[in-house]
C-alpha cells in the first residue's frame, strides 16, 4: 500500500475530467468537419468508358425531324427540324460501361458535363439511367432510379454540374451485380417543344465526383472512436479514483484503529491515575474528581452517608504472613465491598488498609444497615493462601451529612466514630454523634 499522502483532490480530478471531455469533444467536431478536406473520388466517363452511342429523332418514327452524326468519335451531332409538332424530338444516347459495380454510382454526389449547343431552343435535358442489360429486349432491368435534369442554354458556356446523390436502389437483387455487368445510359436531348431550325450538340466531358468515405460512415467512425476513447479514459480515471478511495479507506481505517488504540490507552492511563491498581477502588485523586462531579458547589447534599472502614490488626497480617498475603486480603475485602456498592456510591481506598464508602441519598438507619452488612461479610470471609487460610475483621465509623456540611467535616465525624469502634474492641459499627 502506498503510504505517501495524495495531493490530488476531488476538484483536481473533476478538472481533469472536464478538460478531457472538452478536448475530446472539440477533436471529434474537428474530425467531423475534416471530412470536407478529404480528396474527392472521381470517375471520368468520357472519353474512357463510352461503350456505344447513337442519335435518336422522331424521323425514325415517321416524323419530320432528321438527325445524324457530324463526328461520332467526337460525339458531335446535328438535328434539322424544318417543321415541328408536339411529338418532335431529337437527342443522343451514350452507353457507359465502367469497371465499377452499380452500387458505386450511388456513392457519387455530382456529375459534371461539358457541352456545346447551338440552336433556337433555350433548354436542354440530361437523363441518367443505371441498369443491367436485359435478357429480354422488351424488358429493362433498371437498378438505380433514373435522374432527369433540365439545363438552361446560357449555362453551357462553361462546365455545369448537377447533383446525382438522389440515386437510390430500385432493385436490390440486381444491385449486387450478380446478374451481369452494369451499364450507365446518359441521354442528352432538347426539351420539348422542339423549335424549328437546326440544332447542333457536342459532348466533350462527363465526370462523376463523390467521397471516398460516405459522410454517414465517416461520422459513424468518428463517433465510435470518440465514444471508445472516452470510455477508456473514464475507465482509467475511475480505476485511479477507486485506488485512491481504497487507499484513503485504508488510511482512515488505520487512523481509526490508531485513534481507538490511543483512546484505550488514554482510558487505561486515566483509570490508573484515578484508581488503586491493587483493589480497583478509587484513589484519593479519582475520588476528588468524582466528588466535584457529584457536588459541584463542594457542599454535600442531605442524607449523604460516609463509611470509614478499617481492617483490624492488618499490620500483624503483613508482619506474620508477608505483604503478598496482605495484598490478597485487601483484594478480597475490596471485592466484598464492591458487592454492596450501588450505582451512585463511591468506594475509595483511602490508604493502607483503610477504605471510604460514600453513599448518597442514604439515611442514618440505611447507612447503619449497610455498614453492619459489610462488617458481617468481612468477618465471614475466608482468605485462602498457599499454605493456610485466615480471616479478618473490620471496624466501621458511620456519619450522615448535616445541612450544608462539607466533606472534611463529614469525614472527621466518621473517622472519630471509627476510633470509637477501635476503642470498643474492634469488629463493630459506631455511628457518629
Amino acid at each position: 500500500m502506498n503510504d505517501q499522502p495524495s495531493h490530488r483532490t476531488d476538484k483536481t480530478y473533476a478538472y481533469d475530467l472536464y478538460r478531457f471531455l472538452i478536448v475530446s469533444t472539440l477533436s471529434a467536431i474537428a474530425a467531423l468537419l475534416g471530412h470536407q478536406l478529404l480528396p474527392e473520388k472521381t470517375l471520368q466517363l468520357l472519353p474512357y468508358y463510352i461503350h456505344d452511342s447513337y442519335v435518336f429523332y422522331d424521323g425514325q418514327a415517321g416524323g419530320a425531324t432528321q438527325a445524324n452524326w457530324q463526328s461520332q468519335q467526337d460525339l458531335s451531332f446535328f438535328c434539322d427540324a424544318p417543321s415541328v409538332s408536339n411529338n418532335s424530338y431529337c437527342g443522343v444516347s451514350l452507353k457507359v460501361k465502367p469497371p465499377e459495380a452499380a452500387k458505386d454510382y450511388a456513392d457519387y454526389r455530382t456529375a459534371t458535363f461539358s457541352l456545346r449547343y447551338s440552336g433556337p431552343n433555350e433548354r436542354l435535358r440530361v437523363k441518367l439511367h443505371a441498369y443491367v442489360p436485359p435478357q429480354n429486349p422488351e424488358s429493362a432491368n433498371e437498378i438505380l432510379t433514373g435522374l432527369d435534369y433540365i439545363v438552361a442554354k446560357q449555362t453551357l458556356d462553361e462546365q455545369f454540374t448537377i447533383p446525382v446523390n438522389a440515386w437510390h436502389v430500385s432493385d436490390p437483387d440486381l444491385y449486387s451485380g450478380e446478374h451481369g455487368a452494369v451499364q450507365l445510359d446518359v441521354v442528352f436531348d432538347i426539351v420539348p417543344p422542339l423549335q424549328t431550325g437546326q440544332h447542333a450538340l457536342q459532348v466533350s466531358q462527363i465526370t462523376l465526383r463523390g467521397d471516398w468515405l460516405p459522410v454517414s460512415y465517416w461520422y459513424g467512425v468518428v463517433g465510435i472512436v470518440w465514444l471508445m476513447f472516452n470510455i477508456v479514459f473514464l475507465g482509467k480515471l475511475l480505476k485511479v479514483q477507486q485506488a485512491r478511495i481504497m487507499n484513503d479507506a485504508n488510511r482512515l481505517s488505520q487512523l481509526t484503529h490508531f485513534s481507538s488504540h490511543l483512546k484505550e490507552e488514554s482510558e487505561h492511563y486515566k483509570t490508573l491515575s484515578s484508581h488503586d491498581p491493587l483493589t480497583g477502588a478509587l484513589n484519593r485523586s479519582g475520588f476528588a474528581q468524582e466528588f466535584r462531579h457529584l457536588f459541584p458547589d463542594n457542599c454535600l447534599k442531605m442524607n449523604s452517608a460516609l463509611l470509614v472502614i478499617d481492617l483490624d490488626h492488618f499490620k500483624q497480617v503483613n508482619d506474620t504472613h508477608g505483604h503478598d498475603v496482605g495484598d490478597k486480603v485487601l483484594q478480597c475485602c475490596a471485592e466484598t465491598l464492591f458487592k454492596n456498592v450501588r450505582l451512585n456510591d463511591r468506594l475509595v481506598r483511602w490508604g493502607g488498609e483503610e477504605f471510604v464508602l460514600l453513599c448518597v441519598d442514604t439515611s442514618l438507619q440505611q447507612a447503619q444497615l449497610i455498614a453492619e452488612k459489610i462488617r458481617a461479610m468481612i468477618e465471614e470471609m475466608t482468605i485462602v493462601t498457599e499454605d493456610q487460610s485466615l480471616s479478618v475483621t473490620a471496624s466501621i465509623g458511620v456519619a450522615v451529612s448535616h445541612h450544608l456540611e462539607d466533606f472534611d467535616g463529614l469525614f472527621q465525624r466518621a473517622d472519630k466514630a471509627l476510633y470509637s469502634a477501635k476503642e470498643l474492641g474492634r469488629n463493630c459499627v459506631v455511628l457518629a454523634d
